[in-house]
């Protein structure tokens, strides 16, 4: 087992913008060098929202780091609160949304850490 580990300070990180919903991220992978797992922190201001998705083999973790949240799960809109974990897998339809005042930070990780494995959400919600 090695005893190798990564360290990162998310708040010294810039964020960048998504390539598909332009929401502002910080890509965990990249910076911490993850091979099993995608992590990632988005930070979504008022107004933000992710796209509508499911994923292809990913089962995914969502955290809210300062909220509340706000996503829509197959088709049901739901309020986090902060220090809330949602887990989802692969099939489901998900959104996090913000339609609030404030911003909202969320840690997402998905494994396997598939690349691409996001899709449109399916039409039965």
């Amino acid at each position: 087992m090695s005893d190798e580990y990564s360290i990162v300070r998310v708040d010294d990180v810039e964020p960048k913008p998504s390539k598909s919903s332009g929401t502002d991220h910080v890509d965990l992978v990249e910076q911490l060098g993850c091979t099993e797992m995608r992590p990632k922190v988005w930070y979504l201001s008022p107004g933000d929202a992710m796209s509508y998705h499911r994923q292809t083999e990913q089962e995914e973790l969502y955290y809210v780091l300062r909220g509340p949240g706000r996503m829509k799960i197959a088709g049901e809109l739901l309020d986090v609160p902060e220090g809330t974990a949602v887990r989802i897998p692969p099939e489901t339809n998900r959104q996090v949304l913000n339609d609030t005042d404030s911003e909202h930070v969320w840690l997402i990780v998905g494994a396997p850490p598939a690349t691409d494995d996001g899709r449109p959400a399916s039409g039965d919600d």
